[in-house]
């Protein structure tokens, strides 16, 4: 599996963002506080249902839902594939392919 991207709305610090991974090695720096284990901890979140404390810590202060998605490549047929998450008001699970323009499953069941 090859990450390329993770895009966040009302996540912890960041109201909304997008950060695009190349390919080998990325590195993640900043100041503490600016939300690079955020970045981590969605990753982890979208992908595997871990987060290590409660829901409503991960929507930022004010917002009534959190918004993630994590965008790959799969290793089993070098597609792209991306999985949203959202918690809160609206909550949702999905995963789409974005080459056929498709929602493949929807809940953590599928």
């Amino acid at each position: 599996m090859l990450i390329q991207a993770v895009e966040l709305e009302n996540v912890k610090s960041y109201e909304k963002i997008a950060v695009e991974f190349a390919p080998g090695v990325n590195a993640i720096v900043g100041h503490n506080g600016a939300g690079k284990s955020t970045l981590l901890e969605a990753i982890g979140f979208v992908l595997f249902d871990s987060l290590p404390y409660k829901h409503a810590d991960f929507i930022r202060s004010g917002a009534k839902s959190a918004t993630a998605v994590v965008t790959f490549v799969s290793s089993l047929d070098d597609r792209p594939y991306a999985v949203q998450r959202r918690i809160g008001s609206g909550a949702l699970y999905a995963v789409y392919d974005p080459q056929l323009d498709l929602r493949l499953c929807e809940g953590k069941a599928d």
